[in-house]
């Protein structure tokens, strides 16, 4: 699974908050028009998104943690690299889907010894999409 919990750690009208969340990642970059990390914060943590403690939480930096599988590549000193993370999640969805023909058609069972077939089929599905 490739998740990572994200928090938001403020202070508001003298009371410290540090809610936190942890994001599935395959389904949330599935969405067309991905929820703001805090909206999605506020939304399961009950704060109102109209709200001053909301505006106050809005301004705060976001902190990511605990990454889980492809997520633990992408996370470094509480960063996270959404897009590098979309990037490769996407490279690895063609990847397995070339492995699973070239399984059919030539009962390869991975890339590791057949590089230049990989590389060739890449080639092949980067020409189809342009």
């Amino acid at each position: 699974m490739n998740s990572i919990d994200v928090s938001v750690d403020f202070s508001f009208q003298g009371k410290h908050y540090t809610p936190v969340i942890t994001i599935e990642l395959d389904s949330f970059t599935q969405q067309k028009e991905p929820t703001s990390f805090h909206r999605l914060i506020a939304n399961q943590h009950e704060i109102d998104c109209y709200s001053y403690l909301y505006e106050v939480m809005e301004s705060s930096a976001i902190f990511y943690g605990n990454p889980q599988g492809l997520a633990v590549e992408h996370t470094q000193n509480d960063k996270f690299d959404l897009d590098g993370y979309v990037k490769q999640s996407r490279e690895n969805e063609v990847l397995e889907a070339l492995l699973q023909i070239a399984q059919k058609e030539m009962s390869i069972s991975d890339f590791t010894d057949n590089q230049s077939l990989k590389n060739a089929l890449l080639q092949a599905y980067k020409l189809g999409g342009s």
